[in-house]
């Protein structure tokens, strides 16, 4: 059978309730929610209800492919499955796929892949943080499957027009409707996480049955879902960009009342600095969005309206004040809060000393 090798999630979705299984799937990137989905997808394919413990085999290598058993994984990989239509090898976290491998290494593992036997399934399920490097389309390894009619997917965060996408269907399936400003909320509150917005939308749906709503709006979603810290974060800086020290440290208490530790406050500002200074020197929401630091054009756009207040120094300035006010904390020469006030009052003069 002629098959693409690349596919998308919707395409692989379809097949894998259409198709026979491939010998071989890899899912990666961070988008946890789609990668459990097409996973359980996998399973309920090759495996019969019940036989999960005879006919699949797990290997969990926390990102160290020497934990692998060489000798076992040819052994599974040839034994056919007992009652299952397939066998299924699964092989989690092996991060083979961040490592550039030597021609012995790709050998070995070819030699691997070539053993699938027929009727047998291998998984390679390759989660990855936000900060991680993400792994090159071009990968040697990568390129073996696919020449073998394996499926390689690459699952990263959605996009701002998907995720509204995704919503909507949801709330549409559990016949509400939601305001455009409620989703947008959602997935700023969330970071654009699915698994943490459909989480959040299941207590929307549950509270709307039982107070018979027909609507999801923006004051539903502040009354059930986590505070929004990122507009928090952008109310102190704004604060800060108008020089009132004052309300700066208004919003920083409100932020610890809430439990926030101050670390923590101190990496959200910090974060939000260095997007400001990449959003003030690109200047353009798609370049903003091509940079990498959002996927979301209503987040870059409020990132480009929030940088106008700065001057590039100022913002370089900052950043390097949140630095130093993070090795003063971790290095102990100052209390958490104490260092946060600081740098709040040297934001102040920052703010004086470079004009925008």
């Amino acid at each position: 059978m002629a098959v693409k090798n690349k596919l998308t999630y919707a395409a692989l979705t379809r097949e894998l309730e259409t198709s026979p299984l491939r010998k071989m799937y890899v899912l990666l990137g961070q988008e946890d929610y789609l990668i459990s989905y097409l996973r359980g997808k996998i399973y309920a394919r090759a495996l019969a209800p019940g036989c999960e413990m005879m006919d699949a085999v797990v290997y969990d290598l926390d990102k160290k492919v020497s934990n692998l058993n060489w000798e076992n994984l040819q052994a599974d990989l040839v034994t056919p499955a007992f009652m299952s239509p397939y066998k299924l090898v699964h092989i989690k976290q092996s991060g083979v796929f961040s490592r550039t491998l030597n021609s012995d290494a790709l050998a070995e593992w070819r030699g691997i892949l070539e053993s699938v036997g027929e009727g047998t399934v291998l998984l390679f399920e390759e989660r990855q943080e936000a900060d991680e490097r993400a792994v090159r389309p071009d990968h040697k390894l990568l390129r073996i499957i696919e020449e073998l009619e394996g499926a390689v997917i690459r699952l990263d965060l959605q996009t701002e027009r998907e995720l509204l996408t995704w919503i909507s269907a949801q709330v549409k399936f559990n016949q509400l409707n939601i305001t455009h400003e409620a989703a947008l909320s959602l997935i700023s509150r969330y970071d654009s996480s699915m698994s943490m917005i459909q989480q959040a939308l299941n207590i929307i749906f549950l509270y709307a049955q039982n107070q018979e709503l027909e609507s999801i709006d923006l004051d539903l979603v502040d009354l059930l879902c986590r505070q929004d810290l990122s507009g928090t974060v952008f109310d102190l800086t704004d604060a800060l960009a108008a020089g009132n020290t004052d309300r700066a440290l208004a919003y920083l208490d409100r932020l610890l009342d809430r439990g926030e530790a101050p670390l923590a406050i101190l990496a959200m500002i910090s974060n939000l600095f260095r997007r400001l200074l990449i959003a003030k020197e690109l200047n353009h929401p798609a370049a903003v969005i091509d940079s990498g630091i959002t996927t979301s054009s209503f987040y870059a756009n409020k990132l480009l309206r929030q940088a106008r207040s700065f001057s590039l120094e100022q913002l370089e300035a900052i950043v390097e004040a949140c630095f130093q006010c993070d090795l003063l904390i971790k290095t102990g020469e100052m209390k958490e809060y104490d260092a946060l006030v600081v740098l709040f009052i040297q934001m102040s003069k920052t703010m004086g000393k470079y004009k925008s």
